[in-house]
C-alpha cells in the first residue's frame, strides 16, 4: 500500500507501514479510550458536538442498509424471519436506537469507553418491548476495544461499523473484519460509516484515529484492507448533506469474497 499521509503536528508518513511502525499499539487504544472518556455521554457528545446531524445520518444510513439487505428486513417485517446486528463503537447506543432496533430484533452492542456504554445499557437494557417494534431489544452490552472483541461465530445478520474503522489499526482492522466475517449468518452482510480523505491518510494524535483515502475512483486504502480481509464490496455511497469543512463521510456494504 503506496498511500503517504500526515499528523497533526505535522509529520510525514511516506506509507501506512511507517506510521504503524512508530505507533506503540498499547498507547494507541489507550489514547483513544481516555479522549471518549472525557466526552459527555450523549447524542451530541458522541458526535463531536453536531448532535444535530443525527437525523440526517440516520436517514442515509437506512437507505443503504434497505438498499443492500433490503430482501432480509422485507421478510423479517412480515415476521419470516428473525434478525440479530452488532453494533460496532456503539458509544451511548444512537445508532442502536435509531437505526438498528428498527430493523433487527436483536442487537448486541460493543464500546470500550465504560460510561459510554453505560449511558447505553440505561437507555436501552431495560427499556420495554413496547418501545421498540416487535418487541425488538437490545441483548448483550460489551465493555471492549474492538481489536480485543471476537463477535461469536454465525449469530449475526449484520455487522455495523460506524466512526469506529478509524480508531483501528490497520492490522488489527483486518483481523476483527475476518472475526466479523465468521460471526455473520449465511447471506449477512459487513456495513462500514466512516470519514474518507480524497488522498492519503490523516492521524489525528489528539484521540489516536486515522482517516484513510477513499476517494470516488479508487477507494484506494479501505478497499485494499477489505481486499486483504478476504471480503468484497458490494456498493458503497457518500453521507449527503453533512456540511462543509467536515470530513466526507463513506459507507460501504462488504461480503464475503468467497
Amino acid at each position: 500500500m503506496d498511500a503517504a499521509g500526515v499528523d497533526d503536528c505535522g509529520n510525514v508518513f511516506n506509507t501506512p507501514k511507517e506510521l504503524w511502525e512508530q505507533a506503540a499499539e498499547a498507547q494507541w487504544y489507550t489514547k483513544a479510550v481516555d479522549y471518549w472518556d472525557q466526552q459527555e455521554a450523549s447524542d451530541n457528545g458522541v458526535l463531536g458536538g453536531y448532535g444535530h446531524l443525527s437525523a440526517a445520518d440516520v436517514r442515509d444510513s437506512r437507505a443503504f442498509l434497505r438498499k443492500g439487505f433490503g430482501a432480509a428486513l422485507a421478510e423479517a417485517e412480515a415476521g419470516q424471519r428473525q434478525l440479530a446486528a452488532l453494533d460496532c463503537g456503539a458509544g451511548v447506543g444512537r445508532v442502536t436506537e435509531q437505526l438498528l432496533l428498527q430493523h433487527f430484533h436483536e442487537v448486541d452492542l460493543v464500546e470500550p469507553s465504560a460510561h459510554l456504554i453505560e449511558e447505553a445499557r440505561q437507555r436501552l437494557g431495560s427499556r420495554s418491548s413496547a418501545g421498540m417494534p416487535g418487541g425488538h431489544r437490545a441483548v448483550n452490552f460489551f465493555q471492549q476495544g474492538l481489536e480485543q472483541h471476537h463477535p461469536l461465530a454465525g449469530r449475526y445478520d449484520v455487522i455495523w461499523l460506524q466512526w469506529a474503522a478509524l480508531y483501528l489499526t490497520d492490522v488489527d482492522l483486518i483481523a476483527f473484519l475476518q472475526r466479523s466475517a465468521a460471526a455473520l449468518k449465511a447471506g449477512g452482510m459487513l456495513f462500514i460509516k466512516e470519514n474518507v480523505t480524497d488522498k492519503g491518510f490523516i492521524v489525528d494524535r489528539s484521540d489516536a484515529s486515522v482517516t484513510r483515502n477513499a476517494n470516488h475512483l479508487s477507494h484506494q486504502y479501505y478497499v485494499q484492507l477489505f481486499e486483504r480481509a478476504g471480503l468484497r464490496m458490494t456498493h458503497t455511497a457518500l453521507q449527503k448533506d453533512f456540511p462543509k469543512g467536515l470530513f466526507k463521510v463513506r459507507m460501504y456494504a462488504l461480503k464475503s469474497a468467497s
